[in-house]
């Protein structure tokens, strides 16, 4: 029986056979693939970094939503709240999916 770290579809089983002739099998991990996404639209993040072992800051940008959302999203986050702080706008207005994060800037 394999030991329980091993027992994961996260880890590939590698058959191999030993110099003596005997079959064994070798745990190897799987490289983690998968590229972070925007919360609202789905499209692939730029300038996010999914590797491990890299400190927090290089693997997501600094700036407003960074890691988060995408460039076209919070820019269009930024520009609502700007509109509702003015009060050109209401929160009705906002679109269902962006309210979360237009209301968590808001200063009432």
């Amino acid at each position: 029986m394999p030991l329980p770290k091993n027992r994961s579809n996260s880890v590939r089983k590698i058959k191999y056979k030993s110099p003596s002739g005997e079959s064994k099998i070798r745990y190897r991990r799987r490289a983690k693939t998968g590229r972070h996404t925007c919360a609202v639209s789905g499209e692939k993040l730029q300038g996010v970094n999914s590797k491990q072992g890299s400190a927090k800051t290089k693997k997501r940008p600094s700036r407003p939503f960074g890691g988060r959302l995408s460039s076209a999203v919070a820019r269009r986050v930024i520009k609502l709240r700007a509109r509702l702080s003015a009060k050109e706008i209401t929160l009705d207005d906002v679109p269902v999916g962006l309210i979360p994060y237009v209301k968590d800037g808001l200063k009432e």
